[in-house]
């Protein structure tokens, strides 16, 4: 065997240190990174389930109801308010839904139930920077707001739209307009979310609208006419058309990015494409494994979580524009909030 000198052995204690040091570094390096979670409405499962960043391990679950559908979150993260739409999508029959439910997203539980028979399916829902919470009736065509949604247990304001099925809507920031997909008339209509006696202004788009984004800005509304695969901008302050553009088909959801891109969900090509705001033109195409019903871009992100009907969640980083992970979920994925 050769003889080891004095260097070679230095080097070599040297060698083991810093190997023994390594898992202790990364393991540092790991736990000063939060782990993210993502709750997410799983709609054929009937409750919202919680799963680890970004390997999707399942940490838990909140049994709701038949066909919960819409999620959204209060700006602290604290509670989330999912609609209780009882039926399986807009085409289908029953009366459908009269509660909402109020999730304690830290506890990961049932926090209470909002009884609001007899109106019924309630389906969009929103909430605005001063943090009040939208509700859409979608079979009496109301929009419900809820001033204190932490406490409340009625609405403080009920608005009738004025359509035939509202099934999807935005509301402004301020929460000075909202715009509303009525899908069976064709209609996009706009109301004033705390006076019933502005006349909602309605605008016919074509045969059943129902995803929507607002810009960055506020000053352009985009819809999607779901079956017609048509992209429309429209003005915000009086829906007046702008632009349209024809899709890959069949579409069904818009997210607008922080540098005002759009990003459509293809349902007909199964796909995600990127448009121009200022000429809808088509910029890129991303093809999924499945077709998105869902899209979840938090607030000034720049990954996307893509709700699949294969019943995954797709992890897309819209900078590099490709799938980064992914992972398997209960029955028909939807909304989901980033926590």
């Amino acid at each position: 065997m050769p003889m080891i000198d004095r260097r070679q052995g230095l080097w070599g204690v040297a060698a083991l240190g810093l190997a023994s040091l390594l898992p202790l570094a990364w393991r540092r390096a790991q736990a000063a990174v939060p782990e993210r979670t993502l709750a997410v409405v799983e709609k054929g499962a009937g409750r919202v389930a919680f799963y680890s960043l970004p390997e999707g391990r399942p940490l838990g679950h909140v049994p709701l109801g038949t066909q919960p559908h819409e999620m959204v979150a209060d700006p602290a993260g604290r509670f989330a308010y999912i609609g209780g739409y009882g039926v399986k999508g807009w085409q289908f029959g029953g009366q459908g839904g009269h509660q909402l439910w109020a999730i304690d997203l830290a506890d990961r539980k049932l926090a209470r139930t909002i009884d609001l028979a007899p109106h019924r399916r309630w389906h969009g829902m929103r909430m605005d920077a001063k943090g009040r919470l939208y509700a859409l009736s979608e079979s009496d065509s109301l929009l419900a707001r809820f001033d204190a949604p932490t406490t409340a247990d009625s609405p403080d304001r009920m608005i009738p739209v004025g359509g035939a099925r509202s099934h999807y809507f935005v509301v402004k920031a301020d929460g000075s307009r909202a715009y509303i997909a009525d899908t069976m008339s064709g209609l996009v209509i706009m109301v004033d979310p705390d006076d019933a006696s502005f006349a909602p202004v309605k605008q016919h788009i074509g045969t059943a609208p129902e995803g929507l984004a607002l810009s960055p800005d506020e000053r352009t509304l985009y819809v999607i006419d779901r079956p017609a695969g048509i992209l429309h901008a429209l003005d915000a302050g009086t829906l007046r058309p702008r632009a349209r553009k024809s899709l890959r088909g069949e579409a069904v959801r818009v997210v607008v990015q922080g540098d005002g891109r759009l990003i459509i969900a293809n349902t007909a090509d199964k796909s995600l494409t990127r448009h121009s705001p200022a000429t809808l033109a088509e910029e890129a195409r991303l093809p999924l494994p499945a077709a998105a019903p869902g899209l979840n871009l938090p607030a000034g992100g720049a990954i996307l979580y893509a709700a699949l009907e294969n019943n995954r969640i797709a992890i897309i980083d819209l900078a590099a524009w490709k799938i980064t992970g992914g992972f398997a979920t209960g029955e028909s994925p939807d909304t989901a909030v980033l926590l």
